[in-house]
């Protein structure tokens, strides 16, 4: 039997808050990774969309509305850092996380100078996702506060 939703109190089901409802774009070219991160998401409540590289990422987050991209760095014809400049420079706001294989710190700030909001080595699990993901809404918010009205 195959689940989707968690048991409530199940470790799986804590710390989802915020999460459930959440629209993700999810950007990886191994179809492993987008199968494990993709019903990590789902069991967390979000609904998810895949893209196989990041021309196709693109093309997706320009048409469609989605409340996060989560996207790899390292993938065909169009890298996540080429596709998080290209977002970015249509005007394209939606939170972007990078996920990577080298969490180097110069391959972690290239992706945040590409654009993306943060970056989350791989291999992660439930609880860092959800970590990384509180945290760039956090940042979202306090920058809207910022820059807002005095």
């Amino acid at each position: 039997m195959t689940e989707d939703k968690p048991l409530q109190g199940s470790p799986v089901s804590r710390g989802t808050e915020g999460i459930e409802g959440l629209r993700v774009l999810y950007a990886d070219d191994h179809p492993e990774m987008r199968r494990a991160v993709g019903r990590l998401l789902r069991v967390a409540g979000a609904s998810v969309t895949f893209a196989r590289d990041g021309l196709e990422a693109t093309d997706k987050a320009l048409a469609e509305s989605f409340d996060l991209i989560l996207m790899d760095l390292r993938m065909p014809r169009m890298d996540g850092f080429d596709a998080a400049r290209a977002l970015r420079a249509t005007e394209c706001r939606v939170a972007l996380i990078a996920v990577t294989a080298d969490a180097t710190p110069r391959v972690l700030e290239n992706a945040i100078a590409a654009g993306f909001d943060a970056a989350l080595p791989k291999p992660f699990d439930l609880v860092d996702l959800i970590a990384a993901i509180h945290l760039v809404r956090e940042r979202r918010s306090a920058q809207r506060r910022d820059s807002g009205p005095t």
